[in-house]
């Protein structure tokens, strides 16, 4: 089997990579093992929200500016500022022709309320979290409906409530709270209290009840002008389901993430791989690379579980594997590693100073950023420690950032997946003028 690009992990940089190389012709292939992290995220995308000190930034790109002074061995660093801004309208671009309305803040962050109640800098917010019309609602002090639905135990609108009414943004607006009956747990035999966002969601994409739920708003609602529910208002019909109940309700409706699997981010993944498709890009999913073989400095074939010996061949190859939670990075008793191709890792090997000795330590935990240690171009090094020239990484398996107290995960694996395309875009157009 070969192609042009070969993708390991159908996660958002993987995705990215190969939509990128799928649009300029490049035959390309995404080996998923199966569920990605976009199944468990907040459904919005995070460029850089916080600096070293916990300071929430307006601007990102212009700290990005910044940081490519400060730390350079950083992805962002890496890949460069420009590549960041291409990125992200990229992204946002390849998200609508799937479907997937965003809303943006121009360059400057905007701020959303997490299921937690808290408010959280994003840079892209799908447009039934966050857009213009809330957040000139918000700006009236309109008075908020948080409801929920009688039975869905994933969502809890006290702690949003207790959190929201001290949030700078709502002081002085009028809060309450309420519950909805959904008329679907009349017609079945499962019990309620087992219903999780994705049955949720489907009751909604099937469209059949929404005058019913719409009356159950408003009456809940009060006199409420804008309402926060759970995100699961449909997995495929999202944008006119929420259209319409705001039509129905005349009320401003926003969603709220809930505890995995989020509804937001399978929105996201299957705009991606809709548009990866479209593109004529190959996904090969339920398989598992597990090796491979570099010779001379490029990588020449990898092996998955699915076809055991038959080497999967590429002119080159992308590792979108991720970190500890997606298996990209592994960690034993005594040991971190890469483990397919075992690539030279940056970060402590002792264990003792992989994390900080409190849990909610403000400066984070020592492995979120650790990762594949790889050059300029996101080239990786081998075992033996020289380059391999034909093998990118992105995304979390990389090393040099903290996704989690950056608040950058998703523009770092846009920004990343981006860039190796075009990495390899160009050396495939040199070859075929050579």
């Amino acid at each position: 089997m070969n192609y042009d690009c070969l993708i390991v992990g159908a996660g958002l940089s993987g995705l990215v990579c190969g939509i990128r190389c799928a649009s300029e012709g490049l035959r390309t292939v995404i080996i998923s093992g199966g569920m990605n992290a976009l199944h468990f995220s907040s459904g919005s995308i995070d460029l850089m929200g916080y600096d070293p000190s916990g300071k929430v930034i307006q601007s990102p790109c212009r700290y990005l500016k910044q940081l490519e002074e400060k730390k350079p061995g950083h992805p962002y660093s890496k890949v460069g500022v420009k590549t960041v801004r291409e990125s992200m309208e990229f992204f946002k671009k390849q998200c609508g022709l799937a479907g997937l309305d965003l809303h943006d803040n121009g360059e400057e962050n905007h701020f959303h309320i997490t299921g937690l109640g808290t408010m959280k800098p994003s840079y892209f917010s799908q447009k039934s979290v966050f857009n213009d019309r809330l957040k000139e609602a918000y700006e009236r002090k309109d008075p908020i409906a948080v409801l929920n639905f009688d039975g869905f135990r994933d969502y809890f609108t006290a702690l949003t409530l207790e959190q929201i009414r001290g949030l700078p943004l709502l002081r002085g607006v009028r809060i309450t709270t309420g519950k909805i009956t959904l008329p679907y747990y009349f017609r079945t035999e499962r019990n309620l209290h087992e219903f999780r966002s994705i049955d949720l969601a489907r009751v909604f994409d099937s469209e059949k009840y929404l005058p019913r739920i719409a009356d159950e708003i408003k009456k809940a609602a009060g006199g409420a002008r804008i309402v926060g529910l759970p995100a699961f208002i449909g997995i495929d019909n999202f944008g006119w389901i929420h259209r319409r109940l705001e039509d129905m309700t005349g009320l401003l409706i926003y969603e709220v993430p809930t505890l995995p699997p989020s509804i937001l981010g399978m929105r996201i993944d299957r705009a991606l791989k809709t548009r990866f498709a479209d593109l004529g890009g190959e996904l090969s999913a339920g398989d598992k690379v597990f090796g491979g073989e570099i010779i001379d400095g490029m990588l020449d074939h990898v092996h998955t579980e699915n076809y055991g010996s038959t080497r999967h061949r590429s002119r080159f190859y992308v590792f979108s594997t991720g970190s500890f939670f997606s298996g990209g990075i592994r960690s034993e008793f005594n040991k971190i590693e890469e483990p397919i191709l075992k690539l030279r890792m940056s970060g402590s090997q002792e264990r003792s100073k992989w994390y900080s000795e409190s849990f909610f330590d403000k400066k984070g935990h020592p492995f979120l950023s650790y990762g594949v240690d790889t050059g300029k171009t996101l080239n990786p090094y081998g075992a033996d420690g020289k380059t391999v020239k034909n093998l990118f990484c992105v995304g979390s398996i990389l090393a040099g950032y903290d996704p989690i107290r950056e608040g950058s995960g998703g523009g770092v694996a846009i920004s990343t997946g981006y860039y190796a395309a075009g990495k390899i875009i160009s050396a495939r157009k040199k070859a075929d003028l050579a």
